[in-house]
C-alpha cells in the first residue's frame, strides 16, 4: 500500500499485514542553490532600483522646495511692513 506523508510530502510504501514501511521516496524538490542565489541577486536589484528611485524622488521634492522658497522670498515686498489693526495713524 502506497500513502503519501501529510507533513513531508514523501510517499511511504507500507506492508499491509505488518504496518512496516518497506521504502521511503521523499518529494524531489526544485528549490537548490543556484536558485537561492539567483533570488537573492533578484531581491537586491530591486532594492537598488527601490533606493536609486526613492533617492531621485527626494532630490525633486528638495528642488521644488528651493523654488518655493525663492518665490517666497521675491514676493516678500508685498509683505513688507504688516498692518496695524489699532494704530490708524
Amino acid at each position: 500500500m502506497e500513502i503519501v506523508c501529510p507533513c513531508c510530502q514523501a510517499t511511504l510504501l507500507l506492508d499491509y499485514k505488518t504496518g512496516l514501511v518497506l521504502q521511503k521516496r521523499e518529494k524531489e524538490s526544485s528549490y537548490s542553490f543556484k536558485t537561492a542565489l539567483d533570488k537573492i541577486h533578484d531581491r537586491k536589484e530591486r532594492s537598488d532600483e527601490l533606493f536609486e528611485k526613492a533617492f531621485q524622488d527626494e532630490n525633486r521634492r528638495q528642488k521644488n522646495l528651493k523654488e518655493k522658497f525663492t518665490q517666497a522670498v521675491e514676493s516678500k515686498d508685498e509683505l513688507d511692513e504688516p498692518p496695524r489693526p489699532l494704530g490708524f495713524d
